[in-house]
Parts: C-alpha cells; sequence; structure tokens
C-alpha cells in the first residue's frame, strides 16, 4: 500500500479477550491511551471507538466488531482507516483477517497496527 499521508479520520478499535488482560498492560484504557497518543502525533483524529471487552479474536462473533464493519462500509465513508494496538486485537485467524481486510479495501478503509 502506498504510504499514508495527511489528516485521517479514525475508528479505533479496542479488545480483550480476559478479566486478566483488562486488568494488565493491553487494558481498554491502555489501548485508547495508545491509539490516541499515536494518531495525535500523526495529525490523525479519531473520530470513532468499538469495544469488545471480554470477547475472543478467534471468531467474528463480536458485536461491536460487526457494528465496526458495517459501519466502516456504509456508503458516506465515515472513516479512514481502522486503528487497532496489534494485529491480534483486531483477529487471531490470518485467513479471515486477511478476508475483513479485503472487505474494508473495497471500502476504501485501511487497517492500521500501531506495534
Amino acid at each position: 500500500m502506498p504510504a499514508i499521508e495527511g489528516p485521517l479520520r479514525i475508528c479505533s478499535y479496542l479488545r480483550v479477550s480476559t478479566g486478566r488482560q483488562a486488568e494488565g498492560d493491553l487494558s481498554i484504557p491502555d489501548q485508547r491511551r495508545q491509539i490516541q497518543a499515536f494518531c495525535g502525533n500523526k495529525g490523525w483524529s479519531v473520530v470513532a471507538e468499538f469495544v469488545d471487552p471480554g470477547a475472543s479474536a478467534t471468531d467474528d462473533n463480536r458485536p461491536e466488531f460487526q457494528k465496526m464493519i458495517e459501519r466502516a462500509t456504509d456508503d458516506d465513508h465515515p472513516f479512514d482507516a481502522i486503528v487497532v494496538h496489534s494485529y491480534s486485537r483486531f483477529f487471531r485467524d490470518s485467513f479471515v483477517m486477511e478476508m475483513y481486510e479485503r472487505r474494508l479495501r473495497k471500502g476504501g478503509v485501511r487497517l492500521i497496527s500501531i506495534t
């Protein structure tokens, strides 16, 4: 993909799968803080946020994940990219992750990991 230039409208996706993660360094507030700092340093605006606490990334049976994908591909193009702490926050199965990345790209939306 070409380099990202200029200000982008960002949707952040935050997820933890266990209570231990929620209390540790992958907590929702910590992911939010890191994503906001990353985007702020690039001049990008976080315009939406979707959070799935206690949801596994082994499948797509996550309510906020599904809402985010639907919103990302809406005709009004509400954001330019989805930013995650790491790709494992988005999806653990690389084949299915690629399927979602292609769907997002068709809608003009990038997937960006800060790590």
